[in-house]
């Protein structure tokens, strides 16, 4: 017996050697699941053409072997030759293959048969396993991503290693049961069981295979001839039908645009998007068969903002099934940039082609890069782009830069290379690559063959972006003469820690005072050198401007200062800049000073409070809600936060205030901004007072038509409570108990 995960890794040396060892790898799995036993049977045929290096693999580091995790094999076939488990070996969850039973011949195939007892996973990876505590169903799911794919099936669990999976489920009858590819026949079998049957599926990463199977529900569609459906468990079918619709359209609206962009048609045979419970990521981009976080199918009415977080996923995920399953990483130094790509894609998409595409883009400043500029201001900065020693090491460095900096410099890469020239480089290295798998420079080089452009090379960009770590300032420095610029320059810095100076693309915006406040008057992109200084010499002669902003579109991947007459005019007309995109990248602006000590905390918390009753993009307000509570967590001094918590709290309960007394019902995004505040005055109530004010709320109601406190909201209040010694916080705790009996209110009660 072996159920031990300890050891259970993968070195990139190991991988280098097996995968030259092996190919033309099919995989055949049967599997027999029932609702109650603990445990499921599986038998697993391996087939592969071995390529042994002199003819014959002789050293212990190039001996052959099969990943796997299992608590019993029953049985181990080599080529009809059954033969005994070495049980060292099964310890380090290795099956080793003795290659004297091996074909050697080139093409010549060789089958290892494993039929095995093994039980289901409960930490979200692997093959996990769930009861809901509601109604007793089982819902089970895989999660393989990076290196789980053998605690279901014995495998070579590396991604260059390619193959399709034949699989058979057997399973009770009332479930449903999903899988990459479509089920081709489904029959009676053994007790009140079925057996599907499903078709092989492309070659693919076994990281990718999945199967999810239980008492789900369903929803149907169709993108062209591809079906669709969405699933969710029973518990929650009410909740989903609310969403349905527009996640199909989502999907619908995704699709469309990454076949056009991408030149090429959506690679497999359908589209199945599963909402599973207890799941440990946001989603996950199995082909055909995507898994989600229940946590997108909200409880409560969700803002316009939850909403575009979602089909940024949603997007995202469907970005993967061209980069990184239809192309994949060879090792996994490369799922910096398959995420990467795939963040920003989405918001090309969502740009492009959905209803968020107003604020998509504050959306991703706000998200990934305001997330990779924190990160990479730290001790703890480091490239994007670094090696991956074993599997154990896949998510060390997967953070802030190589998440948020790494899409954030793709966002920069096709400000480079323009948009046509980006879109015609990836439709070069799909058509190159296509069932393949791929490194950065094979990337790269597609880049520049389809958009005919040497600059990445001739600039040293690769090494400069993403060997390099360190965030770089620009600053604008100007003069004039008779109201004309008569020079200007771009100042480029960066940290004496990571001193790499770079090339950057900006678009230089110059505003114009008006009445009715700033004018945006021209913008012209710049090719800023890895120097120094860059002069500007397109800007000379231009009318003197009121305001300059170096990064109009939020092209770049760097801290943007302003000079000393835009800084004046920006704390005086900041709430005037008609495009609430620009507003963003200047609160933004702000909030960077702050944490540079060039604006002292408390003022731009009174700048805060002064400006955000006027604020009517309720996505841009719930970035500023978060960044003041970031700022008084971090930068506020501590005689002084218990003060700028109240003062905060009082202007929730104020925003608040403003929308009671209205006879109609809010209805749709109108009840946005109330929500909004209303979970920010739940999460900045500070003393007893306070959170007793807020109990009041939710127990007599808002006085707010159509909006009441929600679920998620209580919970935080009980948190609170209990926190802060509230006079019946262990009643309200019982309480909330009583009132939420869902796995969610479970998790909620015992957090």
């Amino acid at each position: 017996q072996n159920m031990s995960s300890n050891n259970d890794n993968l070195t990139h040396e190991e991988a280098l050697s097996r995968s030259k060892q092996v190919a033309n790898v099919r995989y055949k799995l049967h599997l027999t699941l029932e609702d109650k036993q603990p445990d499921y049977e599986g038998e697993a045929t391996v087939s592969f053409a071995y390529k042994a290096a002199g003819g014959e693999a002789s050293s212990s580091s190039s001996s052959l072997f099969l990943d796997f995790i299992t608590k019993t094999i029953h049985k181990l076939t080599i080529n009809g030759n059954e033969v005994k488990v070495d049980a060292e070996a099964l310890k380090r969850n290795r099956v080793t293959i003795d290659s004297s039973l091996l074909n050697k011949e080139g093409s010549a195939d060789n089958h290892v048969t494993i039929r095995y007892t093994n039980a289901y996973d409960t930490t979200g990876n692997g093959f996990h396993r769930f009861v809901d505590p509601e109604d007793g169903h089982v819902y089970i799911y895989t999660h393989f991503e990076p290196f789980y794919a053998h605690r279901l099936i014995p495998c070579f669990d590396q991604p260059d290693i390619r193959a399709p999976l034949d699989l058979t489920v057997v399973a009770p009858s009332a479930w449903a049961v999903v899988a990459n590819s479509r089920c081709k026949e489904i029959s009676s079998a053994a007790g009140d069981q079925k057996q599907h049957v499903f078709e092989p599926t492309p070659p693919i990463s076994s990281y990718l295979y999945a199967l999810v199977a239980g008492a789900f529900v369903s929803f149907e569609d169709k993108y062209k001839e591809v079906p669709m459906a969405i699933y969710c468990r029973r518990t929650l079918k009410s909740k989903m039908e609310d969403h349905v619709k527009e996640l199909f359209t989502i999907t619908k609206e995704g699709l469309g645009y990454y076949e056009d962009f991408f030149g090429c048609a959506y690679p497999f045979v359908k589209y199945d998007q599963l909402f599973v419970p207890e799941f440990n990521m946001g989603a996950m981009e199995n082909p055909g068969c995507i898994t989600f976080t229940e946590g997108y199918i909200p409880r409560e009415t969700p803002t316009m903002m939850q909403r575009q977080r979602r089909a940024e996923t949603v997007l995202h995920e469907m970005a993967h099934m061209w980069f990184g399953d239809l192309v994949s990483p060879v090792w996994w130094d490369g799922l910096w940039l398959n995420e990467s790509f795939a963040s920003v894609m989405a918001f090309f998409c969502m740009a492009a082609a959905t209803q968020f595409a107003p604020t998509a883009w504050m959306a991703f400043h706000n998200g990934y890069k305001r997330w990779a500029y924190r990160e990479d201001q730290l001790s703890t900065t480091h490239p994007i782009q670094g090696a991956v020693a074993d599997t154990n090491s896949t998510f060390q460095n997967f953070d802030g830069i190589t998440y948020g900096k790494g899409a954030s410099v793709l966002k920069q890469l096709v400000a480079v290379l323009g948009e046509e020239g980006f879109r015609d480089g990836m439709r070069v290295y799909f058509k190159r690559h296509a069932w393949g798998n791929t490194t950065i420079q094979d990337f790269l080089k597609a880049l520049q063959d389809g958009a005919k452009n040497a600059s990445l090379e001739r600039d040293d960009w690769p090494r400069l972006w993403l060997e390099n770590a360190g965030l770089n300032t620009l600053t604008p420095e100007w003069s004039a003469e008779n109201g004309k610029i008569s020079s200007f320059f771009v100042h480029q810095g960066a940290p004496s820690t990571h001193p790499t100076l770079r090339p950057h693309v900006v678009h230089i915006a110059l505003y114009d005072k008006s009445e009715n406040g700033p004018v945006l008057r021209t913008v012209k992109r710049v090719q800023v050198t890895a120097k120094a200084s860059t002069p500007v010499s397109e800007l000379v002669g231009e009318a003197a401007p009121s305001f300059v902003w170096l990064a109009h579109g939020d092209h770049v991947y760097a801290k943007i200062m302003l000079d000393a007459t835009s800084l004046e005019y920006a704390r005086d007309n900041l709430d005037k800049f008609p495009d609430s995109f620009m507003r963003a990248l200047l609160w933004s602006s702000m909030a960077t000073m702050v944490r540079d000590a060039i604006v002292p905390a408390p003022q731009y918390l009174a700048l805060v409070r002064a400006k955000i009753g006027s604020e009517k993009d309720n996505q841009l307000v719930q970035s500023i809600i978060a960044t003041v509570q970031g700022t008084i967590a971090n930068f506020v001094p501590d005689d002084m936060k218990q003060k700028e918590k109240e003062l905060w709290h009082a202007e929730c309960l104020s925003r608040l205030s403003s929308f009671r007394g209205g006879s109609a019902s809010l209805e749709g995004t109108a009840k946005d901004e109330p929500i909004t505040w209303i979970r920010a005055a739940a999460q900045s109530a500070s003393n007893a007072a306070a959170i007793e004010n807020m109990w009041a709320l939710a127990d007599k109601g808002t006085g707010i038509s159509g909006v009441e406190i929600e679920q998620d909201v209580r919970w935080t209040l009980v948190r609170s409570s209990l926190a802060y010694s509230v006079a019946g916080a262990r009643d309200r705790l019982d309480m909330e108990i009583s009132r939420d009996s869902s796995d969610r209110g479970k998790r909620a009660a015992e957090g």
